[in-house]
């Protein structure tokens, strides 16, 4: 089994700066997941997902892999799905897709329908306005914000469905949330297990984006979390969504703030291998100028390469046919 190169721990606060964004929501400190969840547990998710496990025969999923998909980027979600079929994802596992306008929801349903797989198709907008959504929105713009901005509901969401159960199997389900402009260039499960284990070791697992960034050691990215059930993650989960919902904004920054949070002294939070999981910094720019040896011996070890430090939907998918990642066709096999 593949070792990480490097997973940095957290047990303690980092004291916040003056320049990390600032904690602004109304919250109730340790408020209880029971309380949190209970609104939650009715939610129009619970009857797709129950039916779903119901007509689902042998062994419950360890892995619910979450991926957030909208009209602008089906190109990408086509790509990313393409490799993570072609590496023969072997982790007994659940494909999650939520469909951010109706759209790409009825493409999507009609694509997995000629298919058969463990995957569930799920609405993730707003039927009273399902078109705002639908574009390839660039980074920071205030699209992109409102859009971003729904990451912690959907999550919560699921996450609280998950445990409304009396299946202990079920409660038992890791969340793996991926960006959709990520490639699975391997299998990455068993490394993720050897991290969270049996005795959930973590609560919260996410790719490392930079060092000493935002006022912490580890900027963590939001492209690539590991979520455990467990009080604390829903309790992370509540407090990162009051902020997206107080100011639409990117989610990672306040991510990282809330994470770090005095609120959240429980919290156990880790950074993935950079190798392993490695930003589009190192993997497209740094690990290139390296060349020869140390590139191919970095570029071997990864698991799941993430296309990001770099801004457009035409810009991604130019570099990932640059490097011989982009394996799109027009529908699924």
């Amino acid at each position: 089994m593949k070792q990480l190169s490097q997973i940095q721990s957290h047990s303690t606060q980092i004291e916040p700066q003056s320049k990390c964004p600032p904690l602004r929501a109304a919250v109730v400190p340790n408020e209880e997941s029971a309380d949190i969840c209970s609104p939650r547990e009715q939610h129009e998710w619970r009857d797709n997902l129950d039916k779903y496990f119901e007509e689902s025969a042998g062994e419950m999923p360890a892995f619910a892999v979450v991926l957030t998909v909208n009209t602008g980027y089906l190109d990408f979600f086509v790509n990313w799905h393409r490799y993570f079929r072609m590496n023969s994802i072997q982790t007994n596992h659940v494909l999650i897709i939520i469909a951010e306008d109706s759209k790409i929801h009825r493409k999507l349903i009609a694509m997995f329908d000629s298919v058969e797989s463990a995957t569930i198709v799920l609405p993730g907008y707003d039927v009273a306005n399902n078109s705002a959504h639908q574009n390839a929105e660039d980074y920071d713009s205030f699209k992109y914000k409102s859009l971003v901005s729904t990451r912690a509901t959907h999550l919560l969401n699921l996450i609280c469905i998950l445990g409304a159960t009396n299946d202990v199997a079920k409660k038992d389900i890791v969340i793996v949330y991926s960006d959709v402009d990520t490639v699975w260039v391997q299998d990455p499960f068993p490394s993720i297990q050897t991290l969270i284990g049996n005795g959930k070791s973590y609560d919260i697992l996410a790719a490392v984006d930079d060092h000493d960034y935002w006022c912490v050691q580890d900027y963590y990215c939001t492209g690539f979390i590991v979520i455990a059930q467990s009080s604390a993650s829903i309790s992370f989960l509540s407090h990162w969504e009051k902020e997206l919902k107080y100011t639409p904004q990117l989610n990672q920054p306040i991510f990282n703030t809330v994470l770090r949070s005095p609120m959240l002294p429980e919290i156990r939070h880790g950074g993935l291998g950079e190798i392993e999981f490695p930003p589009g910094r190192l993997y497209f720019d740094r690990w290139v100028e390296e060349g020869g040896y140390l590139e191919r011996q970095k570029k071997r070890r990864s698991l799941v390469v993430h296309n990001n430090y770099i801004v457009g939907h035409d810009a991604k998918k130019k570099r990932f046919e640059e490097h011989g990642l982009w394996k799109h066709k027009k529908t699924l096999e």
